[in-house]
């Protein structure tokens, strides 16, 4: 017993030298990071969204409403922070491999008039938020006013590499296998057209032809962008980088299609493949685009997040139909398998942090009365089921809301009736009521009253004060949940 004691002992010991190498052969800002960590005085949150959820504009207006705390309407972060807070600032990222996010540029668009919608990132990006705190009172001393800084990360990248992240337990004969399923499915199925019987008729053992497989990717690419840009837009979109490549040296990591006839042969005649036919070239760059791009922001950006906020377009899907609904239900419980979930101890987090919170967010919540709020939670609870049980094994409860980054629409009556008004992208006056908004995935003739309702497409609010913050609907609810016991 006692040799086994002293054994695990040893073991810890080669397990805490080891992982104190890697610490400190980290940069320097990461290193200046992880010891604010373990402080307490440091926290990084992942922002994320699948297709069209409004990203950039809920990132731009989470800033504004902390760098304007005075004017800001949070009352539910507010509570906590009480007169604490002395002040915030918004300073350039330690790492300097890292670009800023461009908020002043996206407030300044908001606040034109007219206004505009700020632009979608294709990179990665972030920002860091100091605040300057006074420290709580103390029984043994009540008269403290000694201030701290508390410094938020917020880490920007784009949902299609987030979506990329599963193929790094996937290999390139079974990633083939699961887009021949998906393929011969609607909607993708009438996307693709001709290019599914191209891509079905390509030999894996016959001898590449480099120009033929140059043509069949560029094909490929505009059957994705489509798949994200369509008017029903899709959300599990795979290779993410084809549409978001960010910077990549070797153009030829990106040059690989999905084989579909690799089901027609065994694993070892695949093995056995011909290293110039299509099967060993597609599955060379394949690996090669995992161990160079998905890889490197796993380890150097994904996995140092210790909170994340993944913004959902649910009300895009809803309107499109029970197909679409599915498919971005299939996308998030991918990508939850990625999240390294669990709370921490203050060694864990210095050496291995995790992801101690999480919140699933339906965005544009502007666009349905108040009333309907809480059944669009529940619609997404059902879209991440999987997703919130993956978290809650690990001890973490996920949080589920509603929200919108920007309130562009009032409620008016209407008939005696609560309706929403606001102004189209061409600045014309419109007003509508939204149908009733389900609690579930509903069936495809049960959602023939959704087609029939097209969501209006609005302007950002005409700003009246730009010292005030943007209008919002829950950002001092995601604050709470992610900042809120940092701040206590």
């Amino acid at each position: 017993m006692i040799r086994k004691t002293k054994g695990q002992i040893q073991s810890i010991k080669k397990y805490c030298f080891e992982k104190s190498d890697e610490f400190w052969n980290q940069g320097g800002e990461q290193v200046a990071n992880t010891i604010d960590r373990v402080n307490k005085r440091h926290i990084c949150i992942g922002i994320t969204g699948l297709s069209q959820s409004g990203k950039s504009t809920f990132l731009t207006s989470l800033i504004d409403q902390l760098v304007h705390y005075k004017t800001s309407s949070i009352p539910g972060f507010s509570s906590i922070l009480g007169k604490r807070l002395m002040g915030v600032k918004l300073s350039p990222l330690r790492n300097k491999n890292v670009s800023n996010f461009p908020y002043e540029q996206s407030i300044a668009g908001l606040r034109n008039n007219p206004p505009k919608w700020p632009t979608s990132t294709t990179d990665i990006s972030g920002c860091l938020l100091e605040l300057k705190l006074q420290k709580t009172k103390t029984v043994l001393n009540p008269f403290s006013k000694q201030n701290y800084s508390l410094f938020i990360e917020l880490r920007d990248y784009p949902g299609e590499w987030l979506l990329d992240l599963p193929l790094r337990n996937m290999d390139y004969a079974r990633w083939c296998s699961q887009c021949s399923a998906q393929f011969t499915r609607e909607p993708r199925k009438q996307i693709l057209g001709e290019l599914l019987l191209d891509l079905q008729s390509i030999d894996p053992l016959a001898d590449a032809d480099f120009e033929v497989l140059e043509v069949l990717k560029k094909r490929f690419v505009d059957f994705l962008r489509q798949c994200k840009e369509g008017e029903q837009p899709l959300s599990l979109i795979q290779p993410g980088r084809f549409l978001m490549p960010g910077q990549v040296d070797d153009e030829a990591l990106l040059c690989f299609v999905p084989l579909l006839k690799v089901g027609s042969y065994t694993d070892g005649q695949l093995r056995a493949a011909p290293k110039n036919s299509y099967f060993k070239v597609c599955e060379t760059r394949y690996k090669a685009y995992i161990k160079q791009l998905v890889e490197p922001f796993y380890r150097d950006f994904f996995s140092g997040i210790d909170r994340q906020i993944v913004l959902v377009d649910v009300l895009t899907a809803l309107n499109s139909g029970a197909l679409y609904l599915d498919d971005m239900r299939q996308a998030l419980s991918n990508i939850s398998d990625s999240f390294s979930y669990g709370s921490q101890n203050r060694i864990s987090q210095l050496f291995t942090p995790k992801i101690d919170r999480v919140v699933f967010a339906a965005t544009k919540a502007d666009q349905i009365l108040t009333k309907d709020h809480l059944s669009l939670v529940k619609l997404l609870s059902s879209l991440v089921e999987q997703a919130y049980e993956t978290a809650e094994y690990e001890g973490i409860i996920p949080e589920i809301l509603a929200v919108a980054g920007v309130r562009s629409s009032k409620e008016v009556p209407h008939d005696g009736e609560p309706g929403l008004s606001g102004f189209d992208t061409a600045g014309n006056y419109i007003g509508y009521v939204n149908p009733s908004i389900p609690t579930f995935i509903p069936k495809n003739a049960q959602h023939q009253f959704f087609s029939g309702w097209k969501i209006p497409k609005f302007n950002p609010p005409i700003p009246s004060n730009e010292n005030e913050a943007v209008p919002h609907i829950r950002i001092d609810s995601v604050l709470k949940i992610l900042i809120g016991d940092k701040c206590s």
